[in-house]
């Protein structure tokens, strides 16, 4: 007989012959026919003979019928001495079917983890699996075949900042891309199409996230229909269109699983079968009657609770809209645990103050998950095998991992936009290698942060002998090669000054077959600029390149006499620039180039002695060397930066001045704990000539000495160190840096040749800061003294304004 279809949902079945009907990806429940007897065949050969046919398929009545009369005959035929000796069918019980449902809760989702390993201790064989969000990923893992050993191993080794969070993505990064985002306080970039304006979906990148499903599941993801996994399996997830609950059962099992954990904001979408899917959460947190349709007699429900919150902390509007979710989960969860029998078993699990985003406390859940299976242990053990019975089971429904690769071929489905043969350039994987799943995972990111993509993934196909060819499938972000991006930057000091600016990029890739990039930019603000650029590589793996553009800035320039403001100048600087570059690796970058330009100051208020006002053209050649393997641009954890600038000027091409000079900085972020020690030190020296006044160094602000406002130290040369001592106050999300950090730091500087006369002393300092991330860009509060008796107390917040040195790089 059918399977009973849940009242509202039977129209989401489809015509016969549909797409609804022809797939496992409906709305609702799935026919279960087959997979119940798949269930029942699969039981475990020390106990198929105790299944009732009649029971397990729902045949017609005539076939009981014919059964009865059969064996009548057979006992006026047989012997009453072998009748005798043939065990009574209906004495031998038979073993209900065990459907597991396991429900989301994030983070907290690791106690499934703990209550699998109790139901192996258990012998508790599980004859089918549906899992919401990572309910999902913990049961399409053991659906896939793997041993609740392995599964606790993978998912206690992982490391969630860098599956979640951006652990680890620039250091994939080729070396213009880095660069262009160093002075970048947010990641948010559209793409243009004639649609307008379009985002990825969501903050947080999925590309390490499908990744770490791809391991998990292995070869199971080319298993087309869910049923014939080692164990049958449904994923939940919501239609966001439709407004339905989806049940998936069939395609690409890793797709499944991020449907099912798309948190909407958080995670972008899956498009899959013209449904818009997230998080199945919303409609199914606990799919009870999912499982229950699929295949089980009995269920055995794991919820993952946490305590209410107390009226007290539901005063802001983001606690207020998280509690709002949370409500909706609750309440579609409780009716699925109403739902049980006496034969279903509940286990609910408590995990405290563990909230759903703190995967870095997944290690603590799976003890509350084994505690929680434990204290209901005597309703389980009802379902308990034999020990011969249950190693069985599992030996059916385990599988072996996969060992090394056999790379034979390596193919890219056709692009819109890059160059092929530049991304293969970007693998380390070669035909004819053995490789893990993790080396190929390794080279899908280093695709995946080299353009401009939504998700790069691959599967293995059998080659011509007896390697496997990997078929590369990088999905391009919609629309076409423009891509915009908007910064805002916000600055101010007791001293008196407010800073701010406006920043808007737009950039275009893959002008041509090398990989041509058109950069255009517009800042308005207390530092102005517009700019245009032309990157060219010259070789296919973008090593040799080319760089030309044009740029207009203007800035206000302050004038300090030993402290004191005495007049403020409007700079404006015109100029040309050409590059010929080389990038060494993703790490480091030597160039060299001509700069031709003009620079004009005019008056503000206020004159000081030196500032030569109107136009003066400057020419000069510029070396450069840089090496970057920070794992931030903005406040740093870890890594180093390096930069040396020789800059020579003369007059040719119509330069009107003659200077020689070097400027070198190098910073260095380590983790001590929980903190982070940030050592920096940077130098800047006239070799020989005079600097005219728009190119001198500048000391003072937030980033560079904070006991000083912006531009209060200026000279012809310098030299600077600092020690920071960074540690977390409050963990918003580790996982995200979303943490508010307090510091203390300690500063010297020495400014020789000051263009106030002041004597070129050492001048010591110390500071107390406080910093985070936030969606717009860094914020730093900071208070600064000197042993001069200088002090300023400094606010930050976005994009880092320059303070006229390359000290701003470090920090």
């Amino acid at each position: 007989m059918e399977p009973r279809a849940l009242p509202g949902l039977a129209m989401a079945r489809g015509a016969p012959g549909s797409r609804a009907h022809r797939t496992n990806a409906y709305v609702g429940r799935t026919r279960a026919r087959g997979a119940r007897k798949r269930c029942s065949d699969m039981i475990g050969a020390g106990n198929r003979q105790q299944v009732s046919v009649s029971k397990s398929h729902g045949f017609a009545p005539w076939f009981e019928t014919m059964r009865i009369v059969a064996a009548g005959l057979l006992a006026l035929t047989v012997p009453a001495q072998a009748v005798a000796s043939t065990p009574d069918e209906s004495a031998i019980p038979e073993r209900p079917r065990i459907g597991l449902a396991l429900g989301g809760g994030g983070a907290r989702g690791g106690a499934h983890v703990g209550v699998l390993t109790v139901l192996d201790e258990l012998r508790i064989p599980i004859d089918c699996i549906a899992g919401t969000s990572m309910g999902a990923l913990v049961g399409a893992t053991l659906a896939a075949g793997a041993p609740i050993a392995r599964i606790e191993r993978e998912i206690l080794a992982v490391n969630w900042a860098t599956t979640l969070g951006s652990e680890g993505q620039r250091a994939l990064m080729p070396m213009q891309r880095k660069l262009a985002g160093v002075t970048y306080s947010n990641n948010l970039e559209f793409s243009v199409s004639r649609n307008g304006l379009l985002g990825v979906g969501g903050l947080v990148s999925t590309q390490n996230v499908e990744g770490f499903f791809r391991q998990l599941v292995g070869e199971a993801r080319y298993v087309e229909n869910f049923d014939e996994l080692a164990i049958p399996f449904r994923a939940v997830a919501t239609d966001l269109a439709g407004s339905e609950m989806v049940v998936i059962g069939s395609g690409d099992l890793t797709r499944a699983m991020r449907a099912s954990m798309a948190v909407p904001g958080a995670f972008a979408p899956v498009s899959l079968d013209g449904r818009v899917l997230a998080d199945g959460g919303m409609m199914r947190n606990l799919p009870v009657d999912v499982v229950r349709e699929l295949c089980a007699d009995v269920v055995i429900a794991v919820s993952l609770e946490t305590p209410p919150p107390e009226a007290g902390q539901l005063r802001s509007v983001f606690a207020l809209a998280g509690r709002s979710i949370d409500a909706m989960i609750i309440a579609n969860e409780r009716q699925q645990l109403a739902s049980l029998t006496d034969r279903d078993v509940a286990i609910i699990v408590p995990t405290g103050d563990l909230g759903s985003t703190q995967f870095g406390r997944i290690p603590e859940t799976i003890p509350l998950g084994a505690n929680a299976a434990r204290a209901v242990a005597e309703s389980l053990s009802r379902y308990s095998v034999s020990e011969d019975e249950y190693r069985t089971w599992r030996a059916q429904h385990q599988r072996p991992e996969t060992g090394l690769i056999k790379v034979e071929a390596i193919r890219l489905q056709p692009l819109r936009h890059p160059s092929q043969e530049f991304l293969t350039s970007r693998l380390s994987t070669r035909a004819g290698d053995e490789v893990t799943r993790t080396d190929l995972e390794t080279d899908m990111g280093r695709i995946f942060w080299s353009g401009d993509f939504v998700r790069v993934d691959y599967r293995l196909s059998q080659g011509d002998t007896a390697g496997r060819a990997v078929e590369i499938e990088a999905i391009e972000r919609p629309g076409g090669s423009d891509f915009m991006r908007f910064d805002l930057g916000l600055g101010s000091s007791s001293g008196g000054d407010t800073l701010f600016v406006l920043r808007a990029d737009h950039r275009r890739e893959w002008v041509n077959a090398r990989g041509g990039q058109w950069r255009n930019a517009l800042q308005l603000g207390s530092q102005s600029e517009l700019e245009t650029v032309f990157y060219q590589p010259l070789d296919i793996a973008q090593r040799f390149y080319v760089e030309s553009g044009l740029a207009l800035r203007r800035r206000l320039e302050s004038a300090f006499n030993d402290g004191d403001r005495i007049a403020r100048y409007d700079l404006w600087i015109g100029e040309a620039s050409f590059d010929v570059g080389y990038n060494i690796s993703n790490r480091a970058r030597v160039s060299s180039g001509l700069r031709w330009g003009a620079a004009e100051f005019d008056e503000d208020t206020g004159r000081i002695e030196g500032f030569e006002l109107g136009r003066r053209r400057d020419a000069n050649v510029k070396l450069s060397a840089i090496y970057d393997t920070r794992d931030a641009a903005v406040l740093p954890t870890s890594g180093v930066y390096a930069q040396v600038d020789l800059t020579s000027s003369g007059s040719w091409l119509a330069g009107e001045q003659s200077y020689d000079v070097v400027e070198a900085v190098v910073g260095h972020a380590s983790q001590i704990g929980r903190s982070t020690l940030l050592l920096a030190g940077g130098a800047g020296e006239t070799l020989s000539g005079e600097l005219s006044r728009d190119k001198d160094f500048q000391i003072g602000g937030i980033r560079s000495f904070a006991a000083f406002a912006p531009g209060e130290l200026r000279g012809e040369g310098y030299w600077s160190g600092s020690a920071d001592w960074m540690w977390p106050l409050v963990e918003f999300s580790p996982l995200f840096r979303q943490v508010l950090f307090g510091g203390f730091g300690l500063q010297a500087v020495r400014m020789k040749d000051r263009i106030d006369g002041v004597d070129d002393d050492t001048i010591l300092g110390a500071s107390l800061t406080l910093g985070a991330r936030t969606p717009v860009g860094p914020l730093l509060l900071s208070l600064g003294v000197a042993d001069d008796d200088s002090f300023q107390l400094h606010f930050a917040l976005g994009r880092p304004i320059s303070e006229g040195s390359l000290l701003d790089r470090l920090h």
